[in-house]
């Protein structure tokens, strides 16, 4: 069983426009058909406004797979938190060869959303504010016909890039000043993390109900491995300094390869993994092979200006469990 996560880069327009499309699934349906995914687990997948349609539709999603084998797998798109269809922008859709018992569109569904007061919001808040997700995590169990569900979680954490403060920008949308700035840094940590948790904790409650829960944490987590979030979300035992817990560790398989063999993303010239595979111990010994599709992975910032480019600025990965 090939399991592939790919972010698109925010793939689709808000009305449909068939030029850019063409051009985006000239450049990413043959990077769809290289991974050969029995399970395909996407970040950043933008629905359209269709007229007659009550809710938003993945149709330039839709446009992207036909003609290839995905549009044969049954697709699973994340909700809003009324759970009326998609959102606008930055969805998560997972495609699945085989058959999706459930999937749910976690909103604070295990950890509680953090409340902060900005110091530095123009006009102040009276009181601390509720920190909610900008976007949720995706839960999935899939059959996998052995008689024991695979549980996916489709992943895209908040990435560090400071979130808006209420009046801490200027006219020309520049930070009237550090402190404001900091304080936006510091709020997309505090969701970044808060997401994390509820990732970890998502797990959890399927660690007790069965200690040996086949599952796979896998997406855009715009974190590298030594970094707050991902030690949470692997809680290794050196971590808990509790060796009886250790079977609820979750390992980052794509740790196993060289950097330069794993790097998703090319930033200023820094290769970095951002994008990951997480697992269970009981999928760890069913890995049969690693990839990371980088060949030819462009600069998202050296080359990021580049009006012509149509791909994906992340680099696509792949694993192949198994499952017999």
């Amino acid at each position: 069983m090939k399991l592939a996560t790919f972010n698109l880069e925010s793939f689709g327009t808000d009305r449909i426009d068939e030029v850019l499309l063409a051009r985006r699934i000239d450049a990413l349906r043959p990077k769809l058909l290289e991974l050969e995914a029995d399970i395909l687990c996407l970040q950043e997948v933008n629905a359209q406004k269709i007229k007659g349609q009550s809710s938003r539709q993945f149709h330039d999603l839709e446009r992207l797979i036909e003609g290839t084998p995905y549009q044969d797998f049954s697709l699973s798109g994340s909700l809003r938190p009324s759970g009326k269809g998609p959102g606008d922008r930055h969805n998560l859709v997972v495609l699945s060869r085989y058959p999706v018992l459930s999937a749910e569109s976690l909103y604070h569904r295990h950890a509680e959303p953090p409340l902060w007061r900005p110091g530095n919001a123009d006009p102040g808040y009276d009181e601390p504010q509720t920190t909610a997700f900008d976007r949720p995590v995706q839960q999935l169990q899939i059959d996998m016909g052995t008689g024991h569900p695979l549980h996916v979680f489709n992943v895209h954490l908040r990435a560090p890039i400071a979130a808006q403060i209420r009046g801490g920008k200027d006219a020309e949308h520049n930070w009237a000043s550090v402190s404001a700035w900091a304080e936006g840094y510091h709020l997309s940590v505090l969701k970044q993390t808060a997401q994390a948790l509820e990732l970890r904790l998502g797990a959890e409650a399927l660690f007790d109900e069965d200690p040996d829960a086949q599952i796979i944490l896998t997406g855009d987590f715009n974190a590298t491995g030594e970094t707050r979030a991902l030690r949470l979300l692997r809680a290794d035992p050196h971590d808990t300094s509790v060796p009886e817990l250790a079977y609820r560790q979750l390992y980052q398989l794509d740790a196993a390869l060289p950097l330069e063999q794993r790097k998703t993303v090319l930033h200023k010239g820094r290769a970095q993994t951002l994008d990951h595979v997480l697992a269970s111990r009981s999928m760890t010994d069913r890995v049969a092979h690693i990839k990371v599709f980088n060949a030819a992975l462009p600069d998202e910032i050296l080359e990021g200006d580049n009006p012509d480019y149509a791909g994906s600025y992340h680099a696509a990965m792949c694993v192949d469990f198994d499952m017999s």
